[in-house]
């Protein structure tokens, strides 16, 4: 009943996608072991797999990760995909389509389930079979020195060199020891604090960002003797213990099961000279490395030699073996074409060495003949200014159909590897001039001397050098010694030819160029990037919505259409005493009339520009009273029609009761007091405008005194 407790846990498992390691299952079994996991020195044939194809897959970008392998194959006891990190669960469990296998069943005394298994035949053409690994668990670290632990092996079947025959022997083994890998083998305890077994070859990844498994082993390599040319079988496995939780994996690199096979090879000892030995010249380096270090002397025999040149007169004698000697594991044998004198066309020399008991490998070296360089070197003047040189050269012989050049010192040429290159001398030199040709036989150098006017040396000043738009800047010519003629370039399209020019800038950035001649014809230029920066000038703009308002509603948005940049702080200023600071705005006034508001923007370069419009609060609402006393008193004396003098115009007829006309104004001024007229109700008609509307009101009104 282990672990089901944790199973629980995987239904709220969340599927982070951090994809540094790849999973490719595209690939058949057979195609991964042919076109992954082989190296040199074996022949594969009769791939097998058995299990469920969701356990196995090619991985790569395995460098991003922790794991140690950049790419190979993977086996496991759930699904390839479940080992990409991060490391989201400390029981990562898939339960897939495999069954038991009977090697791994020989290594535990629990059940297998899940189990991955492939198999091939090979062939090794050396003595050793090896391969690199890695083997991860989420049985780490809870499970491990229990007796339930997921388990793998690598089984070789075949001819045991030592005696007798290896059947179903397990590879794995802890380096320097015959203890098989294995969780409880390789462990730092239950719980990552000890005790230590093994724990050197063991990394704690519970907290891994890039691989699923709690724990993993390092990179060990697996190996054993066999006999060349003999057929074996191998057998790769992994699988689940007891039940189907809690997966496990094995990574195997890419090309690296293989044998201990000589390679053989041939290099020359110029580079990039052409792959032939040359007379004199280029030489032929033959290398045999065998691929680990020997406590002996290890002899590679040449099988054979034979060509159309002459061992020990057309190169040194070259003898019938080469030593790896104890400790290294290659060793060299040089051919080197030796100067006859003698026009013999190409020839060549072939090696055949015995690679291995049932290989052989060669190397051919082509030899030709060679007449070195010759050449003659000429100038167009032999005084010039420091930036006017042409010097030429004629190559002949040599291998002619590519030359290479190369003028010294470098520093006063525009191009130095041209034929014919044009240089900028400061003072009087002397040019060497370096020649090569596509065969990497040594250079021939040839020199020529050069007397030169004094340089000219362009320099100027702006009086500023970044600004707002309009800006004026005055360039100082600072030329020595001094220049005779000028030619500025201002960046924007512009140009003067005066010593010091005045140049007005709109936004922009500018290089900024200044070429100048002396009196004996001797120019300079200089060219500066960047040098004068011209900030953009906000244009502040905006509008009112609504422009008009009455005090009972008195809010107004103001709409910035500021243009000509967007990096700009803004400064409202409503006209009543109250500012803001947004980039649009909304204020209301707590008083009717004109008020100026003003936008100010300033652009991060500290570029300002400023706009203002009128907006208008007004009031449309009266009020009228319906009772005056006109005693003199100074309370209610006249007919105060509240807000009337607001108004854009009123026009303002009283009547008494029999509808006579006693009273008329237009734009009453609240100035009307009875005029002397008897107590009583009279009746009023009021007209009038506002911003917004034509209305009238009328009523009554009692003169009480």
């Amino acid at each position: 009943m282990k672990k089901i407790f944790l199973l629980l846990l995987i239904l709220f498992t969340v599927n982070f996608s951090y994809s540094q390691l790849m999973i490719d299952q595209t690939l058949t079994p057979t195609q991964l072991v042919h076109q992954v996991l082989v190296g040199s020195g074996v022949t594969i044939s009769n791939v097998t797999y058995t299990g469920d194809l969701i356990a196995i897959g090619e991985f790569t970008n395995g460098s991003t990760t922790n794991l140690g392998l950049n790419e190979g194959v993977v086996l496991t006891s759930g699904t390839a995909n479940n080992t990409i990190g991060p490391n989201s669960s400390n029981s990562i469990t898939f339960d897939n389509t495999g069954g038991s296998d009977p090697q791994l069943a020989s290594l535990i005394t629990q059940n297998i389930n899940d189990a991955a298994v492939l198999e091939f035949d090979f062939i090794p053409i050396a003595d050793t079979v090896r391969f690199v690994y890695v083997f991860g668990s989420d049985e780490y670290p809870e499970f491990s020195l229990s007796s339930f632990n997921d388990v793998f092996g690598f089984f070789i079947t075949g001819i045991n060199p030592s005696g007798g025959t290896y059947s179903n022997y397990n590879m794995a083994f802890i380096p320097g020891t015959s203890i098989p890998v294995t969780i409880n083998n390789i462990n730092n305890g239950n719980s990552n604090t000890g005790p230590c077994n093994n724990c050197s070859y063991y990394i704690n990844n519970t907290s891994g960002i890039t691989l699923e498994y709690d724990g993993l082993t390092t990179v060990m390599t697996a190996w054993t003797t066999v006999t060349p040319c003999t057929q074996y079988h191998f057998k790769a496995a992994v699988g689940d213990a007891s039940d189907n939780a809690y997966d496990s994996g094995v990574f195997i690199k890419a090309g690296s099961f293989s044998t201990n096979a000589v390679q053989v090879s041939a290099e020359y000892t110029i580079a990039g000279a052409i792959k032939k030995g040359i007379e004199g010249c280029n030489n032929a380096s033959v290398s045999v490395t065998i691929p680990e270090l020997l406590p002996y002397d290890y002899v590679v025999l040449i099988d054979t030699m034979w060509g159309t040149a002459t061992n020990g007169v057309d190169f040194p004698l070259i003898p019938d073996s080469i030593i790896v000697f104890s400790g290294q594991v290659e060793a060299t044998v040089t051919l080197t074409p030796l100067v006859d004198n003698v026009v013999e066309g190409e020839e060549f020399w072939t090696m055949v060495f015995q690679t291995s008991p049932c290989t052989i490998d060669s190397v051919t070296i082509p030899i030709i003949d060679y007449v070195p360089i010759s050449f003659s070197s000429t100038m167009n003047d032999t005084m010039v200014c420091a930036d006017s040189l042409l010097l030429k050269c004629f190559p002949i012989d040599g291998w002619p159909d590519t030359y290479n050049y190369e003028w010294t010192p470098s520093t006063d040429f525009v191009n130095n590897t041209l034929q014919n290159a044009w240089g900028n001398p400061s003072q009087t030199t002397t040019y060497a001039i370096s020649i090569t040709d596509s065969s990497g036989c040594p250079a021939v150098i040839d020199s020529i001397k050069v007397d030169v006017f004094p340089k000219i040396n362009a320099s100027f000043l702006p009086d500023i050098f970044k600004g707002c738009e309009p800006l004026v800047v005055t360039f100082e010519d600072m030329t020595t010694p001094a220049a005779s003629q000028w030619n500025w370039f201002f960046g924007d399209g512009d140009s003067s030819d005066v010593q010091d020019p005045i140049h007005t800038y709109s936004a922009g950035t500018y290089d900024i160029t200044l070429q100048v001649s002396s009196t004996n014809g001797c120019k300079s230029e200089l060219v500066v990037p960047n040098f004068i920066k011209c900030y953009a000038m906000p244009v502040a703009d905006f509008y009112m919505d609504p422009s008009v308002v009455t005090i009972d509603n008195a809010t107004i948005d103001f709409i910035n259409t500021t243009n000509n940049g967007s990096s700009f702080n803004y400064l409202w200023d409503f006209g009543d005493g109250n500012t803001d600071v947004t980039f649009n705005a909304t204020h209301t006034y707590d008083n009717d009339g004109e008020f100026v508001v003003w936008l100010i923007a300033e652009s991060d370069k500290g570029c300002i520009d400023s706009i203002s419009f009128i907006s208008t609060v007004i009031i449309d609402e009266i009020e009228v009273p319906n009772v005056i006393t006109p005693n003199g008193d100074g309370f209610n004396d006249v007919f105060e029609i509240k807000n009337v003098t607001k108004l854009q115009s009123s026009k303002l007829l009283i009547y008494n009761r029999w509808g006579t006309k006693v009273f008329s104004a237009d734009n009453y001024k609240n100035d009307w007091d009875g005029d002397d007229l008897p107590d009583g109700v009279y009746y009023w008609y009021l007209e009038y405008s506002t911003f917004f509307r034509d209305d009238t009101e009328k009523g009554t009104v009692t003169i009480i005194r």
